[in-house]
């Protein structure tokens, strides 16, 4: 068989590294004891996983739209995360000359002290459910995470589940090196604006500039 196309052949090749003979066909509706177990965990460890590195793959850009209602406290404007979140990775146009500036994630609002801008710019992991794109690396972190679950409930097999975890291990390592050579360490976007805005705010004025537009 080639690359999976569908979440059934994800968990299959995470039962092969088992060497469980009773392979699934679906875990929408789950009938077996097997399917049961990859209805209840396949998404959950898709996502986690999502969230273990800035994938590449998974990356997308939204204009995030500012909500009405400021926070109660801390901070001065809340905008709204996409439907599809799952991680960030940087805020504005452009990550090249990133410094470090103060934000939060709260429930499906990003929160920032941004002078009331309409929008922001937002680069962030999306909840990927096409296997066909997964990364090669991801897909095999993800099959890995999954022997580990199985190997737990299906097998009980202290020596079984301990090599599933030294492999999962593995690839861990190898998606840390490899985003690590792609994706090169960066603070946190700060429009070159609010440098400006500091030093207006150290000598008493103010320009009126606002991190983005």
């Amino acid at each position: 068989m080639g690359s999976p196309v569908s979440p059934v052949e994800v968990c299959n090749l995470s039962l092969d590294l088992l060497r469980h003979n009773q392979l699934i066909s679906s875990i929408e509706t789950p009938e077996t004891e097997e399917e049961a177990l990859a209805s209840r965990w396949y998404q959950s460890l898709r996502r986690a996983t999502l969230r273990m590195f800035p994938w590449n793959f998974a990356r997308k850009r939204s204009t995030l739209s500012r909500i009405s209602t400021a926070p109660e406290f801390g901070y001065s404007d809340a905008y709204q995360l996409p439907n599809d979140y799952i991680n960030y990775v940087f805020i504005g146009e452009d990550p090249i000359d990133n410094i470090e500036t103060d934000f939060v994630i709260e429930g499906d609002q990003l929160l920032i002290d941004n002078d009331g801008a309409s929008s922001l710019e937002l680069c962030y992991i999306y909840d990927v459910e096409d296997v066909v794109i997964f990364d090669p690396i991801f897909l095999m972190l993800l099959v890995s995470e999954l022997a580990v679950v199985f190997g737990n409930s299906i097998t009980g097999l202290n020596k079984s589940i301990a090599g599933m975890e030294r492999l999962r291990d593995r690839w861990e390592a190898k998606a840390r090196a490899k985003n690590g050579q792609e994706n090169p360490p960066r603070g946190r976007y700060v429009s070159p604006l609010l440098t400006k805005r500091r030093g207006a705010r150290r000598s008493g004025s103010s320009d009126g500039t606002h991190l983005f537009s």
